[in-house]
């Protein structure tokens, strides 16, 4: 079983805009937050279409890269990354970020096996990567809905997300697409680490 990072979440609902208060490391904060925010909004929009943003873990995949694979898998799947980070963390104890020029993958250690790592967050911006739903970075928004179903979309300034839920037993996880004029610029996925 995956150890979980600890993060307190607070939404305080503010012209309709959500504000998200985290109790992590501040370099895991920097990296993870703003996924974290996404998740919130995923949570947010589910309440409103529960059937429609619940989709199954196996749509939830960019390019073969999915919540809870191995780092062993990661790298068979995408190389060796451009860099490597290792943080530790009180909450949670050893998490791993592997950078590779267009995709991000955020990794944290297996509790039951010391120096095993799981996905627990991947994003990309890069058009080279596609979800089983056949959609990618740069296209459009009636085609996310189409191929993952209706949801409220989230607004925050220019951009707007289509956020979700997935189905992952009880663990809170979100896959996300950022919508900026109309278009996806990027995709991301994560697992709400507790």
């Amino acid at each position: 079983m995956i150890k979980h990072l600890m993060i307190v979440l607070s939404l305080t609902v503010l012209t309709g805009l959500s504000h998200v208060q985290m109790v992590m490391p501040a370099t895991a904060a920097n990296q993870t937050n703003l996924l974290t925010k996404k998740l919130l909004l995923a949570q947010s929009s589910s309440n409103q279409t529960p059937k429609a943003s619940l989709i199954p873990h196996a749509k939830a995949k960019l390019g073969g890269i999915s919540l809870s694979i191995t780092e062993a898998q990661v790298r068979k799947i995408l190389g060796k990354p451009k860099s490597v980070k290792n943080e530790d963390s009180p909450a949670v104890g050893k998490l791993r970020y592997l950078q590779y020029e267009d995709i991000s993958v955020g990794l944290v250690e297996d509790s039951d096996n010391s120096n095993k790592f799981s996905v627990y967050r991947f994003s990309t911006r890069s058009r080279k990567y596609v979800t089983p739903g056949s959609i990618r970075v740069g296209d459009n928004r009636a085609k996310v809905i189409k191929a993952y179903g209706q949801v409220s979309p989230q607004q925050e300034g220019r951009k707007s997300y289509l956020s979700y839920q997935i189905d992952l037993k009880d663990i809170p996880a979100a896959f996300i697409f950022e919508i900026e004029g109309g278009r996806v610029t990027e995709i991301s996925c994560i697992e709400q680490l507790t």
